[in-house]
């Protein structure tokens, strides 16, 4: 029977609190644990290099976080690309760049304060670790809702095209998330649950135990792929400002509440739900409102309007 993690263990959760089938670990996959940590040697740190990195000349970069960093970077480009092509008024590099950076930072303490709300039993007896994210600990959700409204505000700020801005962030949304799931691969991140039937792979997790998995995140890798090359057919129509996004949106909610099932990582759930899995149906309903109004013909929109 597996013992819980001691409440003066100071790891983050991560560490702290592994499932059960990771409390009896073999030796020859232990390291002892960090001085500060009262954990017994069952629930050990994996060696450092299972983790795989890329020297940088005068430090190392996780790969996952290299990957993650790429795939911002790529997205970006893609944005501005898109953006610089549909929009009526000249988009100039320094106007896309303070929009970039506020969506950015935004984008960054949504998905820290997304993961501290999932994990706020943790955090609550060490909110030092709040504001320390090499820690570990983002949530993607979170950065998505806190950009989309940071980037709703900037629009309206600088008097710009909100409909066109949200398509751009589409695209770059599709291409970055592609290449983040690459990096889950290469890491073990947001493994799939173990299973048996004939897509089954043998893929490690995010401590390094090799399984029989659903392969998940090729599955995302796909996805994202997929969508973003189907934006891109879609966007050559030049169809109404606002249905990029909404379709990015409802495809990306629609397919990632699916797959939730098969996910193997740690999470809260609500009933048999995971919290991800309900924040993509309130995601996945708002896109179909979305797509619903922008399809609409202008003079029918017009009189919903004014009739209420």
């Amino acid at each position: 029977m597996a013992r819980l993690p001691p409440a003066s263990c100071l790891l983050p959760p991560a560490y702290c609190q592994l499932p059960p089938a990771y409390c009896q670990l073999p030796p020859a996959y232990c390291l002892p644990p960090p001085a500060n940590c009262l954990l017994p040697t069952a629930y050990c740190l994996l060696p450092t290099d299972m983790r795989p990195t890329i020297d940088l000349l005068f430090f190392e970069l996780p790969l996952y976080s290299a990957l993650v960093f790429l795939g911002i970077a790529l997205g970006l480009l893609a944005t501005y690309a898109y953006w610089r092509a549909r929009a009526r008024r000249a988009v100039t590099p320094a106007l896309f760049l303070d929009g970039a950076l506020v969506v950015v930072a935004a984008g960054w303490v949504g998905a820290r304060a997304y993961h501290v709300a999932l994990n706020w039993e943790y955090y609550a007896a060490r909110l030092d670790e709040i504001a320390q994210p090499g820690l570990g600990g983002l949530g993607i959700r979170g950065a998505f809702i806190a950009g989309f409204i940071a980037l709703a505000a900037y629009a309206w700020a600088r008097r710009l095209a909100f409909g066109k801005l949200a398509d751009a962030a589409a695209i770059g949304l599709a291409l970055g998330q592609a290449i983040g799931w690459v990096g889950a691969l290469m890491c073990g991140a947001n493994y799939g649950a173990p299973n048996d039937s004939a897509l089954a792979m043998e893929l490690p997790d995010l401590y390094g135990l090799n399984a029989p998995r659903f392969p998940l995140q090729h599955f995302e890798i796909g996805l994202f792929a997929l969508l973003f090359v189907g934006l891109l057919a879609l966007a050559a129509r030049r169809p109404r400002a606002g249905v990029l996004f909404c379709g990015y949106l409802l495809v990306a909610s629609a397919a990632n509440l699916a797959l939730g099932f098969q996910r193997g990582d740690e999470t809260v759930f609500v009933g048999v739900l995971r919290v991800d899995q309900i924040v993509d149906a309130g995601l996945g309903l708002s896109a179909c409102a979305g797509l619903w109004w922008r399809i609409q013909p202008k003079t029918k929109r017009g009189t919903l309007v004014h009739a209420q």
